[in-house]
C-alpha cells in the first residue's frame, strides 16, 4: 500500500470512528436529559416518568434531532411570580 492510500484509509477509518462516538453519544444522555424533562414538567403537569419518551438522532447535516413526547394527566394550578 503505497503512502496516499495508506493516508485516505486512515482518513476514512478516523472519519467512521467519529462518526460512531457521535451517534454512540445520544444513547449516553437520553437517559439523564428524560430525568431532567420530568424534573421540570412534574412543575406544571401531573406525569410520570413512563409517560416521557425521548429520541435523539442524527440527521445527514450531523444536526442532533430531539423528539420528546410526554402524557399528562392533568395540568397542575400555576401562580404567577411579578
Amino acid at each position: 500500500m503505497d503512502n496516499s492510500s495508506m493516508q485516505n484509509y486512515c482518513e476514512n477509518r478516523l472519519k467512521k470512528m467519529l462518526i460512531k462516538d457521535k451517534q454512540d453519544s445520544p444513547q449516553k444522555v437520553t437517559g439523564v436529559l428524560k430525568s431532567e424533562i420530568l424534573y421540570v414538567l412534574k412543575n406544571y403537569m401531573e406525569v410520570k416518568d413512563y409517560d416521557i419518551d425521548v429520541d435523539i438522532t442524527i440527521s445527514d447535516n450531523g444536526y442532533y434531532k430531539l423528539i420528546i413526547q410526554a402524557d399528562c394527566r392533568n395540568l397542575k394550578t400555576v401562580s404567577y411570580i411579578s
